[in-house]
């Protein structure tokens, strides 16, 4: 399964729909723009329950958007797809941006947790807020996983040392300064030049961490105290302030204009109806499991296309 939440905004406050599938094409789904998403996203209101999240499994919520309609604030995350792809990232922020104009469009760092600090809720009523991270989770980036095209590489950097990680659920800063033990026995590739997901640089010598994703973490905003005695800088999506910092990730910078095409494309097709015999109705590619919507196709297609001339002045 691939799960998503959808929450949307409305007179009685932010109700929430599950969904299964929903994770794989999310941030395609919303370059729809908003006449089309608030359509789609209307059933939240007709079936769906009070939004809370507290004592539900974060960690399995791969995917979710929070709709205000109100205050005009489109709020979401994804595991994988081009708004996480560091290639297409920039380009598809910027698409939705163009997609949604007149919303404050933002990415939900803090993942599920991050849409219900959004609404008002209080973080300790999270029991897995302050949970400790398992050490297995961690691993080393395999030669063979390397050499995939787009790896979901994670850059640890240290003053004279780099390395690259793979992890499941959580961010290696969230281990905290045990990390460093962890690191001891990693393998020093001495320098990084590829994209990556994830980024982490320790500067032992000052005690300060900086880390960043494209991803999400949930309760990322325990990541300081996990780190008693140092200064931990949050840089979000900002891959150059690692950079700047360890001298050892130097990452060949995306080619935007190529990436905004590659986004438009992929949600044309994402938008583009097929022939699925679950019910007999045509549906769309990525939305199979959400109903027969197909019938909003053309207009969202056209918004992806008003998008792109937007984004790119055309």
């Amino acid at each position: 399964m691939n799960p998503a939440v959808y929450v949307l905004g409305g007179p009685d406050g932010y109700r929430a729909i599950a969904d299964d599938w929903g994770a794989i094409g999310l941030d395609l789904d919303l370059l729809a723009g908003p006449d089309t998403m608030l359509l789609l996203m209307g059933r939240a209101y007709a079936y769906g329950h009070p939004f809370s999240g507290a004592g539900e499994d974060d960690d399995d919520v791969q995917a979710g958007v929070l709709v205000d309609p109100e205050r005009k604030v489109l709020l979401f995350f994804a595991l994988e797809g081009p708004s996480v792809d560091m290639r297409t990232r920039r380009a598809t922020l910027a698409l939705l941006r163009a997609a949604w104009p007149g919303w404050d469009v933002r990415w939900a760092y803090g993942g599920r947790t991050g849409l219900r600090a959004y609404a008002g809720l209080d973080p300790a009523d999270d029991p897995d807020r302050d949970k400790r991270v398992w050490e297995s989770d961690l691993s080393e980036m395999g030669a063979v996983a390397l050499s995939v095209r787009d790896p979901d590489v994670t850059v640890v950097t240290r003053a004279d040392r780099c390395h690259l990680v793979c992890y499941g659920f959580d961010h290696p800063v969230m281990y905290g300064p045990a990390l460093l033990d962890w690191l001891a026995a990693a393998t020093d590739h001495g320098a990084y030049h590829e994209l990556a997901v994830a980024g982490l640089h320790v500067d032992t010598e000052r005690r300060r961490v900086g880390w960043w994703l494209t991803s999400h973490q949930i309760h990322h905003d325990t990541a300081a105290a996990r780190w008693p005695g140092w200064t931990v800088e949050f840089w979000e999506d900002r891959w150059a302030e690692h950079r700047t910092a360890s001298g050892r990730f130097d990452p060949t910078e995306p080619d935007d204009a190529a990436a905004l095409t590659d986004v438009r494309d992929a949600a044309l097709r994402h938008w583009t109806p097929i022939r699925y015999d679950q019910d007999g109705l045509p549906c769309l590619a990525g939305l199979d499991q959400r109903g027969p919507v197909s019938r909003q196709g053309p207009a969202a297609r056209a918004a992806v296309e008003e998008a792109y001339r937007s984004a790119t002045g055309g």
